[in-house]
């Protein structure tokens, strides 16, 4: 059985993952959103940039909870 120090290990692990692919998908996400208003779709390209903030603020919460851990908090 995996004691608690690995377990913790592995879950800032996986936040640090979850930030970095965040962070990609968001830049992703933002280009989309000026592909569709150079297209002249300008309320789709404003759905994908509210979904590409989105995807920042759930980032931002990522990174709070890593900080969190990283303090020994709980």
């Amino acid at each position: 059985m995996a004691t608690n120090g690995s377990e913790l290990e592995k879950l800032k692990s996986l936040l640090d993952y979850g930030i970095d692919h965040n962070d990609e998908h968001q830049d992703e996400v933002e280009e989309w959103a000026n592909t569709a208003r150079d297209l002249g779709y300008d309320q789709t390209g404003e759905i994908l940039a509210d979904a590409s903030d989105k995807l920042g603020e759930a980032t931002n919460l990522l990174d709070d909870a890593m900080k969190k851990l990283n303090k020994g908090g709980r």
